[in-house]
C-alpha cells in the first residue's frame, strides 16, 4: 500500500499537481478546502524534493513554481486585506480640506489654519472602498469674528445641507439626512472656546 501511494502520489509527477490545483479551488469554494490544500501541498513539495533528487530538475522546477505562485498571491492577498483593515489609508490633501468644508456647510474656512488631526481610515468591517475622514483644524484668534459672523447669517437661512446649532462651546452643525448626505453622512462643529474646529465624515 506504501509503494503504491509512492508511486502515485510522490513519483507520478503529474498526480500531486492536479491534486494541488483541485484543492485551489476546493479552498476558495468549501469549508474544509484549506486542510486539503494543506495536504496537497505537503505531497507536491515532497514529489518535487523526489524529482530534484533523481535528477529531473526541469519538473521539479515545474513543480515547484506551481506550488509556490499560489502561496506566494494568497500571502501578498492577505498581507493587503490585513494593512487595509489595520492601517489608515492616507490623508487627504492640504488643499482639499478647504473645499470639502465649504461643500458641505457653506462655511469658508481661513486658509491659514493649522491641521491638527488628517486621517482617512478603511470603514472597519467593509470589503469595498468604503472609508472615513477625520480632521481637526486650529484657526488663529483673529479669524473667529468673521467665521461665527458666516454661522450666524447661514443659520438664518433655509439649507438642503443642514442647519447650525448653538452650543456652550460653540457651534454645531447638523446635516439633513437627505438625497446630498445619505451617501457621505457627516459631523462638523466649531469649538469657539479653543479656536478648533472637527470634521467626521464616512463615505458609504
Amino acid at each position: 500500500m506504501t509503494e503504491l501511494l509512492k508511486k502515485y502520489l510522490v513519483i507520478e509527477w503529474w498526480i500531486p499537481v492536479l491534486l494541488f490545483i483541485i484543492s485551489i479551488f476546493l479552498f476558495l469554494n468549501t469549508d474544509f478546502g484549506f486542510y486539503i490544500l494543506i495536504f496537497s501541498g505537503f505531497l507536491l513539495f515532497i514529489s518535487t524534493i523526489w524529482q530534484l533528487f533523481k535528477g529531473k530538475k526541469l519538473i521539479a522546477l515545474l513543480q515547484f513554481s506551481i506550488l509556490i505562485i499560489p502561496m506566494l498571491f494568497f500571502g501578498f492577498m492577505i498581507y493587503l486585506f490585513a494593512g487595509m483593515m489595520d492601517k489608515p489609508d492616507g490623508e487627504l490633501a492640504v488643499n482639499r480640506i478647504e473645499p470639502l468644508i465649504k461643500e458641505k456647510t457653506d462655511l469658508i474656512i481661513p486658509k491659514d489654519f493649522k491641521v491638527l488631526k488628517n486621517l482617512i481610515e478603511h470603514t472597519e468591517g467593509a470589503f469595498d472602498s468604503d472609508y472615513s475622514i477625520g480632521l481637526k483644524l486650529e484657526y488663529k484668534e483673529s479669524d473667529e469674528k468673521n467665521i461665527i459672523e458666516q454661522i450666524l447669517k447661514s443659520a438664518e437661512l433655509e439649507s438642503d445641507k443642514g442647519s447650525w446649532k448653538k452650543r456652550n462651546n460653540g457651534f454645531d452643525f447638523e446635516h439633513k439626512y437627505n438625497e446630498i448626505n445619505r451617501a457621505e453622512p457627516f459631523y462638523f462643529k466649531v469649538d469657539t472656546l479653543n479656536n478648533k474646529m472637527e470634521l467626521n465624515l464616512s463615505h458609504l
